[in-house]
């Protein structure tokens, strides 16, 4: 607010105070004083302001107001840990009745606070008030367990403070559960999972939140909330007090920074953030690592540790507070070995054991798959010991009987994934899969990944198992497999190479390698999975950025795979692998592509003969069946004789009465006609574009239907063109609507009719792309950016050069680049565009003007430097709607 006349004097020198000494704290801050130290001075300068202030208003209405109210901080004001902009929490206690005196006090006291600039939450409450509010709401009750009074009558707070921890106690079992209620709920708001993309760090699952959640049940089982407080009470372990500590400076380092930098109460962590945090705070770039990914890496390490040690204070806060149930729990125990002893919810070390469980990861593992077979959670006390010792001990031996004990967890399906997430929680998987230390935390900067390595690796263990309950093709696949915990160890390792010089896949086949020798396994077992980790990618390059309809394609594929057994494996990962990626990640489209890959190279693993000529045998059948529609032996001849050049995809696709009537209608066809369609494939939201017509020499039919489609928003995901014998030309675009919103039938009329304006070239204008405001180019969005390449592939196929685009998306670049291999002077026989979040990589197989692949090298640079001359120009200047 500005210093107007209205502005009380006091909260005019409150202000200018204020602002200046922040200032300095903020000098402070970047010369690397320690979060809590500026959290502490921030509060105490909040102090001297508000006792100013409230003194001021005592002076100005009735001195005599002070023994008869108690001024009181709560929430951060109150535990003294405040941010630069944090809001003040004050709470006026009275006693007796509410005179104007009163009134008029509490009005100036709050508007004299408000003027300052800072954000007031207050509150004007007898103790009763206060008391029975806290148990109305629990977000009240827990800015109470912090209250610390400012200033006024003392034996009025203490008797407040007394009343408020009589009823925590009191009503222990319902306060216990609302608080931890309400942060669950805050928590499915701003972030369950600690590994986001983009958190808030005070209210995301492992942010300052959950500490202040440990407090507030602190005080309710303890009445104490100070962690070292908590800590000589016995509440908390002494790892856990360091971890805590460590993680709360941290977290307030970074706090403060994202406050002083936004000049205001600013606590989501957004990308740009994070690139400049990472500088702020000196994070230097490694060969293999980023400089924010390395930032990001310890901020995941610092809120992961606070989350594990949150939930396992919310299960003994839980546990103490259920009373009579954990009575019944504890006497429900029995012994069912040496070192183990089951309930009715729970599994746990025998007292005697526990020392030699935590050290013996054989037994660890034995608990484990005790844990799984029984379906129970392992109980508290094990599994903080279990977790101490690997805190604890860097070295903790590695036995044969440990290693095929792993194995023979991995091959389980039933609570896997819950098993591999508490291992890992326990920090023992890193003690199992030393390379898996490296991947706690690491986050890919890219805007495809949305999880962490560690994470990602986990998810996709759990999304195979999932394939389990599916009847489609990759649910046959997964339950297909006989050796499982080959399959999901490989999920495991698959990304673990990531953050190291060198290309991951590369990497991890290393790291594959030596997990195997570490687990003692069989020379075949290790070569399948170093197999599926060196090739977890190749699957997916194949099926989204060649054409699978080529048989060769699939023959060498299936031909470097070897085996069937290893060719399912492949595909199930695969599938997973994409599915961990996100929800939604592995649409219907990318699904359909990877059965198709599978399926085809399966049948050449298992053909009794050659599986292209069964391949080709299927397309005959469907072309048979097509021809059938034909009236007269010359039409069914000429039905056949079309179909066999049609995409063996689209056939399959489609009805043999669709497919012949769309032949038909070109059968004969004059200069100036076509045959057009465009409509919905499937449920998916998926659409085509079919156009058949007589061939038109260098028409440019090919880059303007590309256009054509682009300025409808439409996401292209593959395009094909095929001469059907010497006198026809069929195009066929499959692309998604814009944000997968279904498009009504009169925007699918109005498509058709552009198409065919513009293949018979009565059309000639540029497409016109749909302006998108953008905010200026970000150094996160920069980072996050793939490099801007053109590879030429002349080895895969026989009959075409192919062209790989890689760039980050753009309104208008698709038609760039097609624009420009059409003025170089090339045909494209197909195309398959691919779009993950702002990258693309878009695949163009090409031929001469005479149909042949591209053999002269020079010509192959020419191509290159043109289409990176042409994209890179694109990026770099806005579109401007000229041809």
């Amino acid at each position: 607010m500005s210093n107007g006349p209205g502005i009380h004097t006091v909260s005019r020198l409150a202000k200018e105070k204020w602002l200046v000494a922040r200032s300095q704290l903020q000098d402070l801050h970047n010369r690397g004083t320690s979060g809590m130290e500026i959290a502490r001075k921030l509060s105490d300068l909040q102090d001297t302001i508000l006792l100013d202030i409230f003194n001021a208003a005592l002076v100005e209405f009735s001195p005599n107001l002070e023994s008869s109210i108690a001024a009181v901080l709560m929430g951060g004001s109150g535990r003294q840990e405040i941010a630069p902009f944090s809001d003040v929490d004050l709470m006026i206690l009275y006693q007796g009745a509410i005179t104007d005196d009163l009134t008029q006090f509490s009005r100036r006291l709050s508007q004299n606070i408000t003027d300052t600039g800072m954000k007031l939450g207050y509150s004007l409450r007898t103790v009763r008030d206060a008391c029975s509010m806290s148990l109305e709401d629990a977000y009240i009750f827990s800015s109470l367990t912090e209250a610390r009074q400012l200033a006024g009558n003392q034996e009025l707070f203490a008797n407040f403070q007394g009343r408020f921890r009589r009823i925590g106690s009191r009503r222990m079992t319902e306060v216990i559960k609302a608080i931890i209620q309400a942060r669950h709920l805050e928590r499915m708001e701003f972030g369950e999972t600690v590994y986001l993309l983009r958190p808030n760090i005070k209210k995301s699952r492992g942010g300052l939140r959950d500490i202040h959640l440990i407090r507030w049940l602190g005080f309710v089982l303890y009445g104490l909330t100070s962690i070292d407080d908590l800590l000589a009470a016995g509440g908390i372990s002494t790892a856990d007090s360091k971890q805590l500590k460590e993680s709360l400076e941290f977290l307030l380092r970074v706090r403060h920074e994202m406050h002083f930098h936004a000049k205001g109460p600013e606590d989501r962590l957004g990308r740009n953030e994070q690139v400049r945090i990472a500088d702020f705070f000196g994070y230097q770039q490694t060969e293999g690592m980023l400089h924010v990914e390395a930032f990001m890496r310890d901020y995941f390490r610092y809120t992961s540790r606070i989350a594990y040690i949150s939930d396992h204070f919310v299960n003994k806060a839980t546990n103490r507070g259920v009373g009579a149930s954990a009575m019944f729990e504890a006497s429900g125990r029995n012994q069912i070995d040496e070192h183990f002893w089951i309930s009715p919810s729970r599994i746990g070390a025998l007292t005697s054991s526990v020392e030699t469980v935590q050290m013996d990861l054989a037994e660890v593992l034995r608990l484990m798959q005790l844990a799984c077979l029984h379906n129970k959670k392992i109980e508290h006390n094990t599994w903080i010991a279990i977790r101490h010792a690997m805190l604890k001990y860097t070295e903790i031996p590695f036995t044969s009987e440990a290693a095929r004990r792993f194995m023979a967890l991995l091959s389980n399906t039933s609570g896997l994934a819950e098993s591999l997430y508490r291992l890992h929680e326990m920090q023992v998987l890193s003690k199992i899969l030393p390379a898996f230390d490296h991947a706690r935390g690491l986050l890919q900067f890219n805007e495809y990944h949305k999880f962490t390595v560690d994470e990602h690796s986990l998810r996709a263990v759990q999304a195979a198992i999932d394939f389990a309950d599916q009847t489609n093709l990759v649910g046959t696949a997964y339950n297909e497999i006989r050796d499982k915990n080959v399959l999901h160890l490989a999920l495991l390792l698959h990304d673990l190479g990531k953050g190291y010089p060198g290309d991951h896949s590369d990497v991890g086949a290393q790291i594959a390698r030596d997990v195997a020798v570490r687990l003692d396994l069989s020379d075949e077992v290790s070569e399948e999975i170093q197999f599926l980790v060196q090739n977890h990618l190749k699957m997916s390059h194949l099926a989204f950025h060649r054409d699978i309809g080529d048989p060769s394609v699939v023959a060498e594929f299936a031909t470097q795979v070897g085996s069937v057994h290893l060719l399912t494996m492949l595909f199930v990962l695969t599938c997973a692998d994409i599915t961990a990626v996100g929800p939604g990640v592995l649409t219907p489209w990318k699904m359909s592509l990877l059965c198709d890959l599978y399926l085809h190279a399966k049948l050449i693993l298992t053909g009794d003969g050659q599986s292209n000529d069964k391949l080709s045998a299927r397309h005959e059948k469907i072309a048979q069946a097509i021809s059938e529609w034909g009236e007269g032996a010359e039409t069914k001849l000429w039905l056949l004789q079309r179909t066999q050049s049609l995409p063996p995809a689209f056939c399959a696709q489609h009805p043999t009465a669709f497919v012949a009537q769309f032949l038909l209608r070109l059968k004969d066809i004059g200069a100036d006609e076509l045959a057009c369609h465009v409509g919905p494939v499937d449920e998916s939201r998926t659409y085509e574009l079919c156009l058949g017509k007589l061939p038109h020499r260098r028409s440019g039919i090919f880059f303007r239907l590309t256009g054509l489609c682009s300025s409808f928003g439409m996401q292209i995901r593959s395009a094909t063109i095929r001469q059907l014998g010497d006198s026809l030309i069929f195009y066929w675009f499959q692309f998604e609507a814009p944000d997968l919103i279904p498009l009504t039938a009169e925007r699918l009329k109005e498509l058709e009719q552009k198409a065919c304006a513009l293949a018979l070239g009565l059309d000639d204008s540029p497409p016109q792309f749909r302006k998108v405001w953008k905010s200026p180019e970000s150094r996160a969005l920069q980072l996050s950016r793939p490099v801007v390449e053109v590879k030429i592939d002349n080895e895969t196929v026989d009959n075409a050069t192919i062209i790989d685009v890689f760039a980050y998306d753009k309104t208008g670049l698709l038609y760039k680049i097609v624009k420009t291999i059409y003025a170089l002077g090339l045909d494209v026989t197909y195309a398959r565009i691919s779009t993950y979040a702002h990258q693309i990589i878009d695949v163009f197989y090409v031929t001469d003007a005479l149909g042949n692949k591209i053999r002269n090298k020079n010509q192959i640079q020419i191509i290159r430097k043109e289409l990176l001359k042409g994209v890179r120009e694109f990026l770099e200047i806005e579109y401007s709607n000229k041809p």
